[in-house]
């Protein structure tokens, strides 16, 4: 990656960078429009544990489809590249089904065809992923990647510059619509005096048996219409 691409792509995104949300919508739309793929979704991670998570943006109803999927599943594209700190690009997605039995028949129900996931990381900081995919089956070119990689760094320093602001953990900017995904997860580590991981276990096993979506099966349980149970 060249600087002068670099300061291209900068110059491109024409966003307020004191606007971090507007910022990474900008980021996520000119990936549509740069790398050829049909839509983009950014998700920032944190804790330890990996259930902080929050939906930064997305460009089209599909993404937000995806989004769902992954976080119902456990597994998928963004999962990959946030754990291994590496871009995960699969160029047909019906080759999936033995790495991602879960993820993969439901991506590919929604259309998709092929997916490529960005890591939003500074060395052994990771803070989330940026997520493409396309309808049809195929790689990324070689200006496309470029393009897609260094996209992902200015988004990943985008998020760290937010969380390097004067108050480092609000990050109330992100429009998380998965926040009752979070509430249920302490109702349900309450209840049963598990983790938060395994509580968030728990609740995708029971929308991904039911065929539910998460954040359905979320509202249920805050609202104390549903109470899992450790045979869930």
């Amino acid at each position: 990656m060249s600087t002068e691409r670099y300061v291209e792509l900068l110059a491109l995104l024409r966003a307020d960078h004191s606007d971090p949300a507007a910022l990474l919508r900008r980021v996520s739309g000119l990936c549509v429009d740069l790398c050829a793929v049909t839509g983009a979704a950014m998700t920032v991670q944190g804790g330890d544990d990996g259930t902080a998570q929050a939906l930064a943006c997305a460009t089209d109803a599909t993404s937000l489809v995806l989004d769902d999927l992954q976080r119902t599943v456990g597994e998928g594209p963004g999962p990959a590249a946030h754990e291994r700190g590496g871009p995960t690009l699969v160029a047909d997605l019906a080759t999936a089904e033995a790495r991602w039995p879960g993820f993969t028949p439901g991506a590919r129900a929604a259309g998709v065809a092929a997916v490529f996931s960005f890591p939003l990381h500074i060395g052994a900081v990771r803070l989330g992923t940026l997520d493409l995919y396309r309808t049809t089956a195929g790689s990324l070119n070689r200006t496309e990647l470029r393009d897609a990689l260094a996209l992902a760094d200015i988004a990943t320093h985008t998020v760290l510059d937010d969380l390097r602001s004067p108050d480092p953990m609000d990050i109330g900017w992100l429009s998380d619509i998965h926040a009752v995904v979070h509430q249920a997860t302490g109702v349900v580590t309450a209840q049963l005096n598990v983790t938060m991981r395994d509580a968030l276990l728990l609740i995708r096993a029971h929308a991904y048996s039911h065929q539910t979506p998460l954040d359905q099966v979320s509202h249920q349980i805050i609202s104390y219409r549903l109470r899992l149970g450790t045979g869930e």
